[in-house]
């Protein structure tokens, strides 16, 4: 009987074991988790790659994901707080085992990606006027890179050790113009402190827009160099604390020396949002400073003010003159910044100046970069200004030389830039024909009116095209 007991056991052990090996048909296929994976992973499985994994869900990356990463040997990796991503390290074999499970949305390869503010000069089409063969052959066979054109920095002041300014060959004059009316006990002339090799030692606005203008990139191989490398920057220094009198100081130096420098361009990153919503007052100093530099051919720039995106924001009535330019500020993909002032639908008026009619409307003339902006910093202090970007966007190596900014104070030297490429083109252009190019050839920007933009984007390529058009 026990040998018929522990015969029967076997058998019913061997049934078991084959029963549990056959498969159990059902009636409802199990479906694979459909998990996206990134095709360009397929050629790089020869060594373990950085991949993001991106979870299901809306919130941060939880514990219960996290072993999900761990179960399938992967050990190396960051996980985000308010994202369900993990970056990590992975083998194809763990890759594979991933992408069946029903709690992963897609595994994606951690490309490497090119900083798009490194390219400012290419949305603006600056690029292409340096390297289009026929603009270099129009300009006897060199690139147009604003030779020769005197462009003041009307500004805190301008860093001229940095190698990309560099005092006395491409900053060729740099001036200390700020004002103390307390310290002067008589009637005396202004006086002017040049040759001062770093007029920004406290703020670093003036160096980020001088660079913005022209840098050369001397420090970044070319990577950041600005709109017009090839200018002739003088820098007017009225340091942080600004008043009317210091501008007005920076428009007088332009003019007196306009002939020594070949002075055609200032560009003005400041405002006051007290005197925004207002009428264009043509007694007020500043239009006057600014229409006697428009009648020696000198064309103004100015900032919109970083009011938005209300309308009725610009910063000062001057920014209305028939006779400046004035930019608001765009992003990398060619929208209107929020924060880049408006003027007022309809809003203008006719004004008679020394018997000529003129025209004044409330709004931007166009529209250039003006968020996250990569540009010279001040090498001494080295200010904090804006290190959480810059560690996002800049290069280590760089860090020392370069910092970003973002506002209208950054778009408008962009355009003081082009224009110092449009008279290199045609130096005979007037003010009123710059500006009537640079409004002709700006893209349209359709979700906007123009008393938000302007005419729209600033086009370099068409307006410098057009202003060797103008010459023949």
């Amino acid at each position: 009987m026990k040998c018929k007991a522990i015969l029967f056991s076997v058998v019913l052990m061997i049934a078991a074991v084959i029963g549990f090996m056959v498969p159990v048909k059902t009636s409802q296929a199990v479906e694979t988790p459909k998990v996206i994976v990134d095709p360009q992973l397929m050629k790089i499985f020869l060594t373990p790659v950085e991949v993001i994994i991106t979870f299901k869900g809306s919130e941060g990356v939880t514990s219960e994901q996290l072993s999900i990463l761990m179960n399938a040997g992967i050990t190396k990796g960051l996980s985000l707080k308010s994202l369900p991503m993990a970056g990590v390290l992975a083998t194809k074999s763990q890759i594979d085992k991933l992408s069946q499970s029903d709690q992963i949305q897609s595994i994606y390869l951690n490309k490497k990606l090119q900083f798009e503010n490194a390219d400012s000069t290419d949305l603006t089409g600056v690029d292409e006027v340096r390297t289009d063969d026929t603009m270099r052959k129009l300009n006897g066979g060199l690139p147009v890179t604003g030779k020769g054109i005197g462009i003041v920095i009307n500004d805190s002041g301008v860093d001229g050790t940095h190698k990309d300014l560099e005092y006395g060959s491409h900053l060729v004059q740099n001036v200390l113009g700020s004002t103390n009316l307390n310290a002067v006990d008589t009637l005396l002339p202004i006086t002017y402190t040049e040759g001062v090799p770093n007029t920004d030692n406290n703020s670093g606005h003036g160096t980020h827009v001088a660079g913005i203008v022209g840098g050369t990139g001397a420090m970044s191989g070319g990577k950041f160099e600005g709109a017009a490398p090839g200018a002739s920057l003088i820098g007017y220094g009225s340091g942080a604390a600004l008043a009317m009198l210091d501008v007005i100081g920076g428009f007088d130096y332009a003019l007196t020396h306009q002939q020594q420098y070949n002075i055609r361009v200032i560009t003005n990153s400041w405002g006051d949002t007290s005197d925004s919503g207002t009428d264009f007052d043509p007694a007020n100093p500043i239009n006057i400073a600014t229409k006697r530099l428009f009648d020696r051919g000198i064309v103004t720039v100015f900032s919109a003010g970083n009011s938005g995106p209300n309308n009725s924001t610009i910063s000062g009535n001057y920014k209305k003159a028939p006779w400046v330019v004035t930019v608001a500020a765009g992003d990398k993909t060619g929208k209107l910044a929020d924060f880049s002032s408006r003027g007022e639908e309809g809003r203008g008026g006719t004004v008679n100046i020394d018997g000529q009619s003129w025209k004044w409307e409330d709004r931007p003339t166009v529209t250039s970069p003006g968020v996250d902006i990569i540009s010279t910093r001040v090498l001494s202090p080295i200010p904090i200004l804006g290190a959480v970007d810059d560690a996002n966007y800049i290069e280590p190596a760089y860090l020392p030389y370069y910092t970003t900014m973002s506002g209208t104070s950054m778009a408008a030297p962009h355009v003081a830039g082009i224009i110092g490429l449009m008279l290199e083109a045609n130096p005979l252009l007037s003010p009123s024909e710059i500006k009537s190019i640079l409004e002709s050839t700006a893209s349209f920007m359709g979700d906007y009116q123009s008393w938000e933009t302007g005419a729209g984007y600033v086009n370099a390529y068409k307006a410098v095209d057009a202003s060797f058009k103008k010459k023949k």
